[in-house]
């Protein structure tokens, strides 16, 4: 017996239902979970840590205390003696005025990268006599990458003459992501292979290049998609390359 096409979404639409729910949980569960620790330890924070530092063409590893009104900076090394020489250090005060000789410094530090990435849409390469596609349906995914964070200190200058501290920050990373999403199934997409219409659950994973400026990361992201249900061989974008833009929360 043939179904119309009303009777063949409703069906197709129950049949994925389950696959459905399991991946917005999933998601859902993971955006939750990175909430607390997100607020705690953004990495567009300058805290406490190791860093490379940079400053009148003097490069060298340090490890940085912050505080209210200055930053201590001791050098990597003294901190392998039995006996740390607090004379040795050398410290950057960052007061109201701008100190006489005070150049632009910049501290990098490079870590592991974990973040929740949001695909906002992706664009599809035309195939299978299909013309480019855009789409811009839910997705999520875990992304694991290197990452290198940036933090400029320097002053700027007020109306009423008063220099301000600024610190900037910016990074970059480089990984890999996987996750679940969504796309319309139908007869288009399949080459009239069925004849029901439903979001079906996809596997997205690829790799990925973010940026960040102070709180703000996005990036962009070159993946694939498989459809996780029986009709994958016949879903013309199964496996197929495209491009994304993303934001990510950070989780560490």
């Amino acid at each position: 017996m043939v179904r119309s096409s009303r009777q063949g979404y409703f069906y197709g639409t129950l049949g994925n239902s389950y696959q459905q729910f399991t991946g917005i949980l999933f998601l859902l569960g993971m955006m939750l979970i990175s909430c607390g620790p997100i607020r705690e330890s953004s990495k567009y924070q300058f805290t406490e840590g190791f860093y490379t530092i940079k400053s009148d063409n003097r490069k060298e590893r340090v490890y940085v205390l912050t505080g209210t009104d200055s930053i201590k900076v001791f050098s990597a090394t003294a901190l392998n003696r039995k006996v740390i020489d607090t004379t040795q250090q050398y410290q950057i005060i960052f007061p109201p005025v701008k100190p006489i000789g005070f150049t632009k410094t910049s501290f990098a530090r490079k870590t592991l990268d974990l973040d929740v990435l949001t695909v906002l849409f992706k664009y599809r390469p035309s195939t299978e006599n299909f013309p480019p596609q855009f789409n811009a349906t839910f997705n999520g995914a875990i992304y694991l990458g290197y990452r290198t964070d940036v933090y400029q200190l320097q002053y700027h200058p007020t109306p009423l003459h008063v220099f301000k501290r600024e610190i900037n920050h910016f990074g970059y990373s480089a990984g890999i992501f996987t996750g679940l999403g969504t796309a319309r199934i139908d007869e288009y997409v399949t080459n009239n292979a069925i004849a029901i219409q439903y979001d079906g659950l996809v596997n997205l994973s690829g790799i990925a290049f973010i940026a960040a400026l102070n709180k703000l990361t996005a990036g962009v992201t070159l993946g694939v998609d498989h459809l996780l249900d029986k009709n994958h061989a016949v879903w013309v974008n199964n496996g197929k390359i495209w491009i994304g833009l993303s934001v990510g929360l950070n989780l560490n």
